[in-house]
């Protein structure tokens, strides 16, 4: 799967931490964001990690109801957990589900000339 995004074995060694660092919420994408931005694995976790963090958000809106609040509460969690074992393990896949969005937040995509 490295292939597909263009991601080097080298990127992936030395970007273990950032990646994993990155799915830390709003301050760990903008750490790895600031530090890492040549990074393509780390952008991919970056990338991905806004999942998460979105749906985090999603549970302090206003009028959001309670079984909406408590549903993305645990989908958080769950791939916050995913996410943390994907980045700092070298895995480049996206997050189960939800994973395929964050491409459109366009910090890595794949590569469309890989094989």
């Amino acid at each position: 799967m490295p292939t597909a995004f263009n991601i080097s074995s080298t990127d992936i060694e030395s970007g273990k931490a950032m990646a994993g660092i990155s799915y830390f919420g709003l301050l760990g994408f903008l750490i790895a964001m600031l530090t890492s931005r040549e990074n393509r694995y780390v952008m991919f976790h970056a990338q991905q990690s806004l999942i998460p963090t979105i749906l985090f958000v999603v549970r302090f809106l206003p009028g959001t109801p309670f079984f909406v609040d408590g549903i993305a509460g645990l989908a958080a969690l769950v791939l916050f957990i995913i996410g943390l074992i994907n980045g700092f393990g070298g895995k480049v896949q996206p997050l189960p589900l939800l994973g395929e969005l964050a491409y459109n937040f366009g910090l890595c995509k794949p590569d469309d000339n890989a094989v």
